[in-house]
């Protein structure tokens, strides 16, 4: 388009510079936001992974101790200074009848394995195993 033997060049206006701006930043907030989510998700997911390996590690050493008053892993092998563990046996009797009271049978008991943050005190994981008491027998 000439105008007068000139030629007219078409430039944005103020109002469609603002507009394409404000697009502009609802798309790198919404993507800030979702990156956001995501590294929180993120830490979550690697304090539990944490968490399992060192109560893995305890249950690891505290099975291979005696069933009487198991011995707690010390600072040579459990090398973490805001946790601590506990471990008590209890019988189990949910068993079905027919498993119940034979003469001879061995006794099983579960192992509670408690994962203990020292900084709130709270147990933050808990793991159950069963485990065959062989020098425990019933005698009836």
């Amino acid at each position: 388009m000439t105008c007068c033997g000139k030629r007219l060049r078409r430039t944005f206006t103020l109002i469609e510079v603002v507009v394409a701006m404000g697009i502009l930043s609802l798309g790198l907030v919404s993507l800030l936001s979702v990156t956001s989510a995501a590294q929180a998700r993120i830490g979550k997911a690697r304090d539990k992974w944490v968490r399992f390996h060192i109560l893995s590690q305890a249950v690891e050493y505290l099975m291979l101790q005696d069933f009487e008053d198991p011995e707690l892993p010390g600072p040579d092998f459990f090398d973490y200074p805001d946790y601590r563990v506990e471990c008590e046996y209890e019988t189990v009797e949910d068993l079905p009848d027919e498993l119940m009271g034979l003469s001879g049978q061995a006794v099983l008991k579960c192992a509670v394995i408690e994962l203990i943050d020292l900084r709130s005190g709270d147990v933050v994981d808990t793991v159950r195993i069963d485990r065959i008491d062989y020098d425990e027998v019933v005698d009836e």
